[in-house]
């Protein structure tokens, strides 16, 4: 499929200003890219006095990782509501998201999958500069 092609808002539940990927850039069965620039808009909602904490870049790995499922579902099924329940090897490097001037590029890759729940690897980087990288679990909602 043509990435540029892709309508983020009718394949997950965040909206307006919580739909903080930009693009998908490439996926396949397994993995998706996506970019974002949402982390340096001064209105960001999960922006705080002292800027957008690093561990909300959990949130664009998140979403990255809902797009992916969206995409492998059957087209013009309803997306699924999904539940982060576990996040796993964390590792970051800095302490706010909006220090990085360049987009961000979101990659995750699926380890594994059934109907109830999946998770995923991902990593979150600006300009070849890993952000934060780790591996999350998520549990679907019902049909």
């Amino acid at each position: 499929m043509d990435a540029g092609a892709i309508d983020i808002d009718a394949l997950t539940p965040h909206a307006g200003a919580m739909r903080l990927i930009g693009r998908v850039i490439s996926h396949d069965d397994t993995r998706i890219v996506c970019e974002a620039d949402s982390h340096r808009a001064t209105d960001h909602p999960l922006r705080r006095a002292g800027g957008l904490p690093i561990i909300c870049a959990l949130e664009y790995g998140a979403q990255a990782m809902a797009i992916h499922g969206a995409l492998l579902a059957q087209m013009g099924a309803k997306p699924r509501v999904g539940y982060l329940v576990a996040a796993h090897e964390l590792h970051w490097q800095g302490s706010t998201l909006d220090a990085c001037a360049s987009p961000l590029t979101i990659e995750a890759t699926r380890l594994f999958g059934s109907a109830n729940q999946v998770a995923y690897e991902f990593s979150v980087s600006a300009a070849g500069t890993a952000v934060m990288r780790g591996r999350a679990s998520v549990v679907l909602s019902g049909e």
